[in-house]
Parts: structure tokens; sequence; C-alpha cells
């Protein structure tokens, strides 16, 4: 019976499944799973110790489908469902859809063209320059592939909030020191107080995003850069927490902590009561037709809606 990693495992296999239906155009499942997905990730200890199919139910995102797959999974270590839709499209990897950059597409391609079911194939072959040739590959995505391959254990790991404090504490001091950050504060889930993250959210305020991207990149806080653009740096820190730190104007900060805070269940309900005014909330604002009417602060965009504020960790589902 599968005990190590629970969590992790089984949203893996979520996430693949949501791969696999979307691949097929099956409509609102995707979604539905990878839901599913990030409550599993997020669960403060092993989905094991929740019981039985009427106590997973009782979890945000957890339905009845979706219950018995995850029991399933405890009791055999598989999920029959995703081993079918893997038959069906090719005997499809799971060991490589969990490669970060690689989708259905890809994957199929590489047993196809290469034989590549496994992860060590797939570095060996990136290794020996067998992909760029390949349509949908070059020279630099296989160059990705050798690091993202041996990053796959980081990309599904949680942090518990404990141990990943010290980092975000470190970030924001290194981030604000940097010559150009006007204003910085953290995002995500850890503003939202969840016992465990996988990733880190930093938002900051600049006015000039092109050189406070550049600086940041050169932290020494900083393994390697993922991505990097005058709106968004994404990197891995030394022990392979990922960081997503969004560049934005003054006057839109408050549209953007809310949005980037989440929970997405959170920020839809808001919305809803934007729509029933006929106004438009985005990371940007809150809008009346193209007036803005909120988005310097959260709290005055709750008040605008005629909403009590919302501390970060009550923003779980809706208003």
């Amino acid at each position: 019976m599968p005990t190590a990693d629970n969590n992790a495992a089984i949203a893996s296999k979520l996430n693949q499944i949501a791969a696999l239906l979307q691949e097929q155009n099956v409509a609102f499942k995707p979604a539905a799973y990878r839901k599913a997905a990030t409550v599993i990730q997020e669960l403060p200890k092993d989905i094991s110790t929740y019981g039985d199919e009427k106590e997973l139910k009782k979890l945000s995102g957890i339905g009845e489908a979706i219950a018995k797959k995850i029991l399933e999974y405890l009791e055999t270590g598989e999920m029959q469902f995703l081993v079918m839709l893997q038959a069906e499209q090719g005997g499809i990897s799971a060991d490589l859809m969990d490669v970060e950059g690689l989708g259905p597409k890809r994957v199929r391609q590489l047993q196809t063209e290469l034989g590549i079911t496994s992860v060590a194939q797939l570095v060996n072959a990136a290794k020996q320059e067998k992909l760029r040739d390949l349509p949908l590959w070059d020279e630099i995505l296989e160059k990705k592939v050798i690091e993202n391959a041996g990053k796959v254990k980081e990309r599904i790991k949680r942090f518990p909030r404990s141990e990943a404090a010290a980092d975000v504490e470190l970030l924001l001091s290194a981030i604000k020191a940097v010559p150009g950050v006007d204003r910085v504060d953290v995002a995500g889930s850890f503003r939202r107080e969840k016992e465990t993250v996988g990733d880190i959210d930093i938002l900051l305020v600049t006015t000039s995003a092109e050189e406070v991207s550049d600086a940041i990149a050169e932290l020494s806080i900083v393994r390697e850069i993922a991505v990097k653009g005058e709106k968004k740096i994404s990197f891995d820190l030394h022990n392979g927490l990922r960081v997503d730190v969004r560049l934005v104007k003054a006057d839109q900060w408050g549209a953007a902590l809310m949005y980037f805070t989440g929970s997405k269940e959170h920020n839809i309900a808001v919305r809803k009561v934007a729509i029933k005014k006929g106004w438009k909330l985005n990371e940007y604002g809150l809008f009346e037709g193209e007036t803005i009417v909120a988005s310097k602060e959260e709290s005055d965009i709750y008040s605008a809606l005629e909403l009590r504020f919302y501390e970060p960790k009550e923003r779980v589902d809706g208003v």
C-alpha cells in the first residue's frame, strides 16, 4: 500500500488525467481534476489519514468519482481510469508527463518517434541531441528538458509553511533592497497561510521593470532562472523552491495582490459580485466600462463591491 508522498503522487496522477482529458476536448472535467489536485497538494497532512469516501468528499473539490480514485490509489498504487486514458492515447507515459514543459502531444511524439517512455531514456536522448530536429522541438527545448527532468521530484514537492517562511523573509528583504522597487509583498498560498506551499508568489511595484528584473536575476539566492521578462521573473531557490515575481504598476497594486493571492474560488466569487453590478474585475482593477472604479488597494475593491474585507487566510471559497 503506498504510504510515502501520497499527496504529491495522487495530485500528479489527477493532473495527468486532466491533461489527457483536455487532449480529448472533454469539457469541464479537466478543470475539476486540476482543482482536486491543487486541494490535495495543499493538505496539511497525508491524504490517507482522511478516512473513507464520505470524509474525502468533505474536502473542497473532491466529489464521488475523484474520491473513489483516491481510495483506489491508496489501496493499489494505481488509478485504472488513468491507465485507460494512457492506453487510449497510445500508452502515453506517466513518467514523461511529470516533466515540466511536456504535454500529451510531445510525450506521444517522443514515444512514437524515438520509443522513449522513461525519464532516463529522455535525458539520454536529449544529451545525444536526438530531440532538437523533431517537429515541436528545438535546441533550446532539448537543453531545457535535461534540466526539467532532473527536477521532477522538486516540482511535485510541497514545502511546510514553517520551512518556507525563512525563504520568504530572505526574498522580501533582498528584493526590497533592489534599486527601483517601491513596494513588495508575498501573495499566493503562503499569504493565505496554507500549511504547505508548492511555490512562492511575490508582487512588487516598480517604474523600472527591466532594470529591476535584471537585478533580481543576479541575486545570490537565485539558483536558476526559468522565465524572465518585464512583467514576470520566475526562478528556483537553491533548495528547489520555485519563486514567481510579478512586476506591476502602483495603481494596480490592490487588484494584482488580490488576484495573485487567490484562492481561485474566492476570486471567482468576487468577480461574480462585480458582474452583477455590470462591472469587470481582473488583475488590473475593478472597471465600469473603461473607467477604473478601484484598483490601488484591496480594501478599495471590497468596499466598492459592498463586501467586507476578507483577510487572506479567509479567502477559501465564496463571499
